[in-house]
């Protein structure tokens, strides 16, 4: 179960703000979400022969492509720095 100290600290780092009314209904749709998976975890599995691995096939071959430089990468960045994006800092 999720409580509103961990919600306030989760929508501070994300920097998402929620109303009392937002904020509720997130809680309880997660703390549901929750109960579901712990449901799905309690389950007893008595028969395992379904789990397998399954061949991979038909996929495309895994080939190394040149990409774009480390010019071209930050050249519409709002703010770079030696070569480098900038970001503001969000932890201390």
């Amino acid at each position: 179960m999720i409580s509103n100290e961990e919600f306030k600290h989760l929508a501070e780092l994300s920097k998402l703000e929620f109303s009392d009314e937002e904020r509720d209904k997130f809680i309880k749709d997660f703390n549901s979400v929750l109960d579901f998976a712990s449901q799905i975890n309690s389950a007893k599995v008595e028969n395992k022969s379904f789990i397998k691995s399954i061949p991979l096939k038909d996929l495309r071959e895994d080939v190394a492509q040149s990409g774009l430089s480390q010019d071209e990468v930050v050249s519409n960045a709002p703010l770079k720095k030696k070569g480098c994006f900038v970001v503001p800092r969000i932890m201390d």
